[in-house]
């Protein structure tokens, strides 16, 4: 099943195959998307891919929803451009405030005194806000939208532990989000960065809390 919620979530259309899926999205261009992992015709996976490959999609907020055994597809779904995975059975108020969190790319209280800041520095790691970018030694790193919200909450912070909750609700628009969305989402972040597997991190993983950008070490 597919859920296209349309303006502030109260148009909702419903599909029931992934192929339907592709059609509607389409045709009615939603401002988001909720969709089942396990879909007749075409799986959800595919459909997620298939939207992120459409010019313009790249920040049209995709959620993946998926129960207890769809923990393989949920990381499948993220690999291939999902915004967010939810579980079933899922709460829709809980959907409408992780579409509003995905779509407005607001950063809220975790770093109140650093939000308005234009540019942000960690180590080789330069965060121009105003002009979208992201440099690693000077050099031009593409990175989308929720990830940069994620590496900005962690520059605000660094040296900081920034905690999961916290980070997945200022980004994502709830704390109850998959377990696995956050993790996949810094893995892939760490790749931008350009670190090697086993190869040292500026973004460090305190395990059972959250994540904390290293601050840059102190010279002489």
């Amino acid at each position: 099943m597919l859920e296209a919620i349309i303006g502030g979530g109260v148009e909702i259309s419903v599909v029931s195959d992934g192929a339907m899926a592709l059609l509607e999205i389409g045709r009615q261009q939603p401002d988001a998307v909720l969709i089942g992992a396990r879909l007749p015709v075409v799986d959800g996976v595919t459909v997620v891919r298939t939207v992120r490959s459409v010019p313009g999609h790249d920040n049209m907020p995709i959620l993946l929803a998926g129960g207890p055994d769809d923990r393989s597809a949920a990381a499948a779904g993220l690999d291939a451009g999902a915004s967010a995975c939810v579980g079933k059975p899922y709460r829709v108020a809980e959907v409408l405030a992780m579409v509003g969190g995905l779509g407005t790319g607001r950063l809220g209280s975790a770093a109140a005194g650093l939000a308005g800041a234009e540019i942000l520095r960690g180590g080789p790691v330069l965060l121009d806000r105003a002009a979208h970018e992201v440099r690693l030694d000077g050099a031009l790193v593409p990175v989308p939208p929720r990830e940069f919200r994620l590496l900005a909450l962690l520059l605000e912070q660094a040296g900081r532990v920034v905690p999961r909750e916290t980070l997945l609700r200022e980004v994502w628009g709830s704390a109850h989000t998959e377990t696995n969305t956050l993790a996949v989402h810094v893995r892939r972040l760490r790749r931008r960065l350009g670190e090697a597997a086993g190869g040292p991190t500026v973004i460090e993983s305190i395990r059972g809390v959250g994540y904390r950008f290293r601050a840059a070490p102190e010279t002489g």
